[in-house]
């Protein structure tokens, strides 16, 4: 299925599409679409990443105190977000499923490069 990040009219006038944090004025790193939601990685030392529905609405978030900072990320096929971040370079693997995400879960799922 091909996904349309963006919609321009003729005059080059961004019309309603999934893309808001332009909107919302908010700097972001990188863009991946996973469950029918838009994840961001976003400029923000509170919540680095936020992740929208196709309405903009902001359905979920993780916080700086569990992911330092987030700069590129992308889904493999099972599942699992990777999520780079440039500062520490570490890669991290995140397990959407888990019942909660603490600094503790990420012992096992950090690897550093």
């Amino acid at each position: 299925m091909k996904e349309c990040l963006e919609i321009y009219n003729y005059a080059g006038i961004i019309q309603t599409g999934p893309e808001f944090m332009i909107e919302l004025g908010i700097d972001f790193y990188d863009i991946a679409y996973y469950d029918s939601k838009w994840w961001y990685a976003c400029n923000d030392s509170s919540f680095p990443i936020r992740v929208y529905n196709g309405y903009g609405t902001l359905v979920e978030s993780i916080s700086s105190s569990v992911l330092p900072a987030a700069h590129g990320m992308t889904f493999d096929n099972n599942g699992y977000l990777w999520v780079s971040n440039m500062n520490t370079d570490e890669i991290y693997k995140i397990d959407l499923n888990a019942s909660s995400l603490n600094r503790a879960t990420w012992a096992s799922i950090k690897s550093t490069f």
